[in-house]
């Protein structure tokens, strides 16, 4: 579910950008294997971090306000 739970995340972050002058790499540092998929309805909360490829610098993360990014799935949010 942590995996599902990231990749809708990123999705959602992402809504927002309109054009890439390169790729979105998405990394997966922990795959995780779950019994029970996320589904339309279920509450989401997932810590997150991004980094510009050219230099690696943070330009937002969850983990420094120690709060995770909570959405509901299929809700738009």
């Amino acid at each position: 579910m942590r995996f599902t739970s990231f990749t809708a995340a990123l999705a959602l972050l992402l809504t927002g950008v309109t054009a890439l002058d390169k790729p979105l790499n998405i990394e997966v540092t922990t795959p995780v294997e779950c019994s029970r998929k996320t589904k339309s309805g279920d509450k989401v909360d997932v810590h997150y971090r991004g980094t510009l490829e050219s230099d690696g610098s943070e330009f937002d993360a969850s983990y420094n306000r120690g709060q995770p990014l909570s959405f509901h799935v299929g809700k738009g949010q």
